[in-house]
């Protein structure tokens, strides 16, 4: 691990082969630009997401956000007992309420192409519309039995 501060922004980043960490000094005044303010984040994720019923199976809490707009909806780590396997007639969507309620983000569709641990698939994103102040859901639709996936939810932070 190595750290070092940028002497122009005077931010601290630390990084491993694996991640990079940026921290902001913190001052009195108000930051009119806050760090990480100029992209898209990871806003939340969840991993070992059942599909193995249908319904509501995973709550993706959003990090440090009160207001934002997604742009992908990942699916990747594929498995089906446990071991890398096809979950592509398994079906799921990803929305603003429980039970399939609010605003579809991504309506609830098969994992078509979704066929092992090592395969990351870009779901269709059916509405950017801001979302505040509220976690997202997984809803199974479709359920294929002992599979999981992992979900991973970027978009841009609008608070």
């Amino acid at each position: 691990m190595t750290s070092t501060i940028n002497a122009t922004s005077g931010l601290l980043q630390t990084s491993t082969p694996n991640s990079v960490a940026v921290v902001t000094q913190v001052s009195g005044q108000a930051n009119s630009n806050p760090q990480g303010s100029c992209g898209p984040r990871l806003l939340g994720s969840s991993r070992g997401i059942s599909v193995g019923a249908t319904g509501d199976a995973a709550v993706i809490p959003i990090i440090n956000s009160s207001s934002y707009s997604v742009l992908y909806v990942i699916v990747t780590n594929a498995q089906v007992s446990g071991a890398s396997g096809s979950i592509a007639t398994a079906a799921l969507g990803v929305f603003t309420a429980a039970a399939a309620g609010g605003t579809a983000v991504v309506a609830n569709a098969t994992l078509s192409g979704v066929t092992g641990s090592t395969v990351v698939s870009q779901r269709t994103i059916a509405s950017t519309a801001v979302v505040a102040g509220t976690p997202l859901y997984v809803n199974v639709g479709t359920a294929l039995a002992n599979g999981t996936c992992d979900i991973f939810i970027v978009g841009f932070d609008l608070t």
